[in-house]
């Protein structure tokens, strides 16, 4: 089982467009990285996207991986997914939603709000607070998954 992408591959074009608006220079590296976690159906790690995206483009180091990761999390066009154990994992689903962690196998997958709902709406906020963004895990096993690993 693995998790179903919300957000399709975007052409060349798209990549470079969403690299030049995080305020980042456009380069084969920081390219290769976004085309990799766009492809990617499994919330990958560091070490499995570099794995990837020098399968795709040769010359692609570890530490540049990691600096464009770096700079796609600040910039938030992708989400750094940080678990009680184990490496960050990273994800392109920039809309709210939580992260369903199987405890057996490993896998992550996203979990959509139910159509209407806002994050505000799910927890008792103190008065006035705007909610930016969210980084939410849930544990569980799913059934599905028992046998599967990333």
């Amino acid at each position: 089982m693995k998790c179903p992408q919300l957000q399709k591959l975007p052409s060349k074009a798209k990549v470079e467009e969403l690299i030049k608006s995080s305020g980042a220079r456009v380069t084969r590296q920081r390219k290769a990285v976004l085309e990799t976690i766009y492809a990617a159906n499994d919330h990958p790690t560091a070490s499995l996207i570099y794995q990837r995206a020098k399968k795709r483009r040769a010359g692609i180091s570890l530490a540049t991986v990691y600096n464009s990761l770096e700079s796609m999390v600040a910039s938030r066009l992708i989400n750094q997914l940080n678990t009680e154990s184990g490496p960050s994992r990273y994800c392109i689903n920039i809309t709210p939603h939580a992260h369903l962690l199987d405890e057996k196998s490993k896998l992550v997958i996203d979990i959509t709000l139910k159509e209407g709902i806002r994050p505000e709406d799910v927890f008792d906020l103190p008065e006035g607070v705007i909610i930016s963004h969210m980084d939410t895990y849930l544990y569980g096993v799913i059934p599905d998954a028992a046998h599967t690993t990333t």
